[in-house]
């Protein structure tokens, strides 16, 4: 069992540490997303039989974020980064009726 682990934990270092052409997240959010996407699937996984729709959720969740740890690029945090959305300015209009 150990060694199945370690060779677990290698190939997941290895895969964050591997330079992606697309990556646009840094190393600890790496990390960070890959511990609390384990922690999120796990507890979907927990919770799968007891609360179908929160264990699903759960699972599509801790799913996602481990994908993007492990990846290293969020199409989200893309979209929000892009820099040739014009920026939209809202002008509050304020009228009294006496």
């Amino acid at each position: 069992m150990s060694n199945l682990l370690t060779f677990a934990f290698d190939k997941i270092k290895n895969k964050i540490e591997e330079d992606c052409i697309e990556e646009n997240i840094g190393t600890s959010e790496r990390v960070l997303s890959v511990i609390a996407g384990g922690f999120i699937l796990g507890m979907g996984v927990k919770k799968l039989f007891k609360a179908p729709l929160t264990g699903f959720s759960g699972l599509t969740l801790g799913g996602a974020l481990i994908y993007r740890g492990v990846t290293g690029h969020c199409d989200v945090k893309k979209v929000l980064e892009d820099k040739d959305i014009k920026k939209v300015e809202v002008i509050e209009h304020r009228y009294f009726v006496k």
